[in-house]
């Protein structure tokens, strides 16, 4: 019976798991000046105007990442790169989470359409963290299935690392009830 009322917990659920998991972690050792461009496209996920950074011989870009291998930066050079995103073709609903560090402010925005085309469905403005060596998580909380988000913000300010779909809370309640539900009535059959 308590097998039945998790399988209806996450059917019930589903819906707020239509759109795409996404993670990207950056975790490879990048060439200076990489494109990320295709890396992660076996998971849904391209970037246009996103560089892999890795910490070489010759500088060190940042320390503490969650994900010390590599992490994002966007390139844009204000003549033929002057937007930055990361597209995800099937899409994100409710959230994206990220690790940034920065010296300056920047935003974050979500698109319904790829490419910053569409709605915009949420903006996130994060303040600086004062350097690369101090890194923040953030949620960009937004209505709707985001299929593009503009990093164009983070040009020069902010490097990002383990970026990950958001499910919505309510889902996430629901789904730990249905759950602690059926290990609570495991134990008390043992």
């Amino acid at each position: 019976m308590k097998l039945a009322t998790l399988a209806l917990a996450l059917g019930l659920a589903s819906p707020a798991f239509a759109g795409t998991t996404v993670s990207v972690d950056f975790e490879k050792t990048w060439s200076y000046g990489e494109e990320v461009g295709n890396t992660y496209a076996a998971q849904g996920v391209t970037f246009t105007n996103v560089l892999g950074l890795s910490n070489d011989a010759v500088q060190t870009y940042y320390s503490n990442a969650p994900s010390p291998l590599g992490v994002a930066s966007a390139q844009l050079d204000g003549s033929v790169n002057t937007a930055a995103y990361m597209n995800v073709a099937d899409g994100v609903d409710y959230g994206l989470g990220f690790y940034y560090a920065g010296i300056d402010t920047f935003t974050v925005s979500a698109y319904s359409g790829l490419n910053g085309t569409g709605a915009l469905l949420g903006t996130l403005s994060l303040s600086a963290t004062g350097d690369f060596d101090t890194w923040q998580y953030a949620v960009l909380n937004f209505s709707g299935t985001a299929q593009s988000f503009d990093l164009s913000g983070t040009n020069g300010v902010a490097a990002l690392d383990n970026i990950a779909s958001v499910p919505e809370p309510s889902s996430i309640a629901l789904l730990l009830a249905a759950g602690g539900g059926f290990v609570l009535s495991r134990r008390r059959r043992a």
